[in-house]
């Protein structure tokens, strides 16, 4: 899961990247979609307002991209920091599960002593 994090965050910084590309250029392409299956490539002098819906496309895109990337990101580190196994696991856990076996013990041998 870790690597489909990087690879949603690695695409949506390119995304990022490109649409801050197109809008200092001034130039970018319309999304395709069922209707109008052709990309046209369309500029903020010659059609203002299809170039202002192209960019929030570009730029609504990216982000949804970083989001799911990063959301996977935190509930990929969350379950590592659960799991006893796992290099990047959290300490205190385990502390806390030792804690417990200790206790049980300790608990037998005082029923045995008595």
């Amino acid at each position: 899961m870790r690597i489909i994090s990087y690879i949603l965050l690695g695409f949506g910084i390119l995304l990022l990247g490109r649409a801050g590309y197109d809008e200092f250029r001034g130039s970018t392409r319309t999304p395709t979609s069922k209707y109008s299956p052709i990309s046209e490539t369309v500029t903020m002098d010659s059609h203002p307002e299809v170039f202002r819906n192209a960019m929030t496309y570009h730029w609504f895109y990216a982000f949804m991209l970083l989001g799911a990337g990063g959301i996977a990101y935190l509930i990929d580190k969350g379950q590592d920091r659960v799991d006893p196994m796992s290099p990047d696991k959290d300490e205190n856990i385990d502390d806390k599960l030792r804690k417990d076996e200790m206790d049980e013990k300790m608990k037998k041998k005082e029923e045995q002593q008595n």
